[in-house]
């Protein structure tokens, strides 16, 4: 065999091999070929490209790449990423007022729920692609309801006015009927329940200084109020309770209102008067959630069982006396017992009120959660409106004097 011959059979060889550790061994011909550009002083670049940015459900994601050891031989192994995209919930607010989310930011409303994966909407452009479409039941111009595209749509009832104050009528017209889904109202019955506020029990006590605070409640009970004339009758209630003991009125319905009012009324009185505007079932306000974290034994008169939220000892329900003069005749009495008083006080210093924007939050938590699974909660009002007045609403007080 000629000299050239033979040459040319050793680069065949060599070629065979190179080809064959380039596609079954890449980082060895690499490492191969750095070792070459050194030794012929040659700058040879072999960084690995950076990895893309690849976009899923709306979110950035990095894939790096990573290495597996095997019969002494490193292999580049590319994380293969998990091309599922998340599905979110949405839900549209149609006709809600501007007060309804300003202390729920729409981007964060369900951050740290039990499931999160639920957009907030709002406005009439989403109501044709929204899981969920939620109607506020005040005082609403739908007279008839809209045709629903999305046969599987969930439709919501939403509203925290008594139903005196909600200009339900429109619910009344043959056209709602069959077509509400779910409610979310002040209602403990509602699909989603709720309320003004959220009570929690604190684990310590606050150890307040109950003699300080004694020091400085000259003042009998106070009241602020703004709409004078309600379908329960607490002007008339309150007119009677001041023949026997003083109540002092602040707001629309009394006097101007001073600077600071609430921590003027937190420092100076011993009671103060948490009166709903209507005598319906469960319509519990912040008049009584809020108060309850002030240093006042808080009077109440509603068509709620308060005892759900806080122990009886905490409060005096109005609804124990058969008239404001028997109730005024008991303060009088507790004004003259300061243990009895302060244990009134001692006996809600475990729990703390929160306001709506809470409990607002939970129910749109809640309703994300039963998007999810609709059968399970599968539901249809025949009749929204009359379950809606079937508050057992007490429009003839029994309490006031005739």
């Amino acid at each position: 065999m000629n000299t050239n011959l033979r040459i040319f059979l050793i680069l065949t060889v060599i070629i065979g091999l190179s080809v064959l550790t380039v596609i079954r061994h890449p980082m060895v011909f690499r490492r191969h070929l750095v070792y070459v550009g050194r030794f012929l002083n040659r700058d040879t670049n072999t960084s690995e490209p950076k990895e893309p940015l690849i976009a899923l459900g709306g979110e950035k994601k990095t894939f790096e790449l990573s290495t597996v050891k095997k019969e002494d031989n490193e292999k580049m192994i590319r994380a293969i990423p998990d091309t599922k995209t998340i599905t979110y919930k949405e839900i549209s607010l149609v006709n809600s007022p501007g007060w309804y989310l300003d202390s729920l930011p729409r981007e964060r409303v369900f951050l740290n729920c039990e499931i999160e994966t639920c957009r907030l909407r709002k406005g009439w452009k989403y109501f044709n692609t929204s899981d969920a479409v939620v109607f506020y039941g005040v005082y609403s111009s739908l007279r008839t309801p809209p045709k629903r595209t999305k046969h599987d749509q969930i439709w919501v009832v939403s509203g925290w006015e008594s139903p005196y104050h909600s200009g339900s009528k429109v619910w009344s017209n043959q056209g709602w009927k069959d077509q509400i889904n779910w409610t979310m109202t002040y209602r403990l019955d509602s699909d989603i329940p709720v309320p003004y506020g959220f009570v929690k029990k604190l684990e310590n006590k606050s150890n307040k200084d109950y003699g300080k605070i004694m020091t400085n409640k000259k003042k009998m009970v106070a009241w602020v109020v703004s709409n004078c004339h309600t379908p329960g009758q607490r002007m008339k209630y309150v007119k009677q309770l001041k023949e026997i003991v003083p109540v002092d009125v602040f707001g629309r319905c009394g006097s101007p209102i001073p600077k600071d009012l609430f921590g003027m009324i937190n420092q100076t009185y011993k009671f103060y008067l948490s009166f709903e505007n209507s005598l319906c079932k469960d319509y519990i306000t912040e008049k009584f959630f809020m108060r309850q974290n002030l240093d006042v034994v808080l009077i109440t008169r509603g068509g709620g069982d308060y005892t759900k939220f806080y122990p009886q000892e905490s409060f005096i329900n109005s609804n124990k006396f058969k008239n404001a003069h028997e109730l005024g005749k008991f303060l009088l009495k507790l004004d003259k017992d300061n243990n009895t008083y302060l244990n009134y006080l001692k006996s809600k210093e475990s729990y703390r009120s929160y306001n709506f924007g809470v409990t607002i939050k939970k129910g749109l938590c809640d309703m994300c959660k039963m998007l999810h699974d609709k059968k399970i909660h599968r539901n249809v009002y025949k009749d929204y409106n009359e379950w809606w007045w079937k508050s057992d609403c007490n429009s003839k007080p029994t309490d006031i004097i005739l």
